[in-house]
């Protein structure tokens, strides 16, 4: 695939549902994600039902007894993103998933941020689907994705785009790559950047960016920003979200760039979601700590 998007899509164009069946996802999923499922209620008349994170979210079973409560009996997917777009939060896969097929239902996930950010083990999450893209946190080019389908539930995903072989059952996943010339040089870029993380070591890349991450989050704290970054460290990565009211983000994001070189992103009003990738240094971070000051105190 070229990227989660285009993933998601394979997923929501893929699976069989009815007028009335509904797909259960949370309320912070990215449009790449949130939005082909939208086209397919749309299209097929199917419900799009959404659970609401809290801001931030405590722990693990808060997570599962929200989705075990909107779950309904025409729930026939659980669609979710495994770090969310909107606060980071990591959610609990590998429980949702089994949630899911507790009750006979299909999960899949929105991976988009993982991959590159922290150890994947699909077949311990045991989900039905994932999708992602790694140009994000592996680093690996744009344009270079990919869609895992469980080997049980793969016939039962239909092509989004075919040519021959698409129908024939016998080569499994590779059914879905007939979609005529691949990039290969993408590819290759994409191979790059999983060597060059295996060297570093996703064990170590992971610890550090938890670290990185705990390190913004309390520099952001002692200057009085409320965190919606989950307090159960199983539940947090590599970006820290926080809410810092009365600014504007969109002005401090703007003055953070032009003023400082330094680049922020965020929401409105006063949402910063900001990410500590593994090459940044704790003195990087403190340079962003010291401009906020500045910010702060010239407003």
């Amino acid at each position: 695939m070229r990227n989660a998007t285009e993933a998601n899509s394979y997923i929501a164009n893929g699976i069989d549902m009815k007028p009335g069946d509904e797909v259960l996802m949370t309320d912070q999923e990215h449009p790449g994600g949130e939005q082909p499922w939208q086209l397919k209620a749309r299209r097929y008349g199917v419900v799009v039902k959404k659970v609401a994170l809290p801001k931030p979210v405590k722990d693990t079973p808060q997570v599962l007894n929200l989705f075990n409560d909107a779950i309904a009996p025409r729930t026939r997917v659980i669609f979710f993103s495994h770090i969310t777009t909107d606060t980071g939060v990591v959610l609990p896969a590998k429980d949702i998933c089994a949630l899911a097929r507790s009750k006979g239902i299909l999960s899949a996930v929105d991976g988009a941020h993982v991959t590159g950010m922290m150890r994947l083990d699909l077949h311990d999450i045991a989900c039905d689907m994932y999708s992602s893209s790694p140009h994000k946190w592996l680093q690996a080019p744009k344009g270079s994705g990919f869609l895992y389908v469980r080997d049980e539930v793969i016939d039962r995903v239909w092509n989004t785009i075919v040519t021959a072989g698409w129908d024939d059952k016998t080569i499994r996943a590779e059914r879905f790559q007939r979609i005529g010339s691949s990039n290969v040089p993408s590819l290759y870029g994409l191979r790059a950047a999983i060597q060059l993380a295996n060297d570093i070591g996703m064990e170590r890349i992971e610890q550090r960016h938890r670290e990185l991450c705990d390190y913004m989050l309390s520099g952001m704290m002692k200057r009085g920003a409320e965190s919606w970054t989950s307090p159960d460290p199983k539940l947090r990565c590599a970006i820290a979200t926080v809410n810092v009211p009365p600014m504007q983000r969109m002005k401090l994001e703007n003055w953070m760039w032009q003023a400082k070189k330094i680049r922020i992103r965020g929401g409105d009003p006063s949402k910063l979601r900001l990410s500590t990738p593994y090459y940044l240094s704790k003195g990087d971070i403190d340079r962003f700590l010291a401009a906020f000051d500045e910010y702060k105190q010239a407003s």
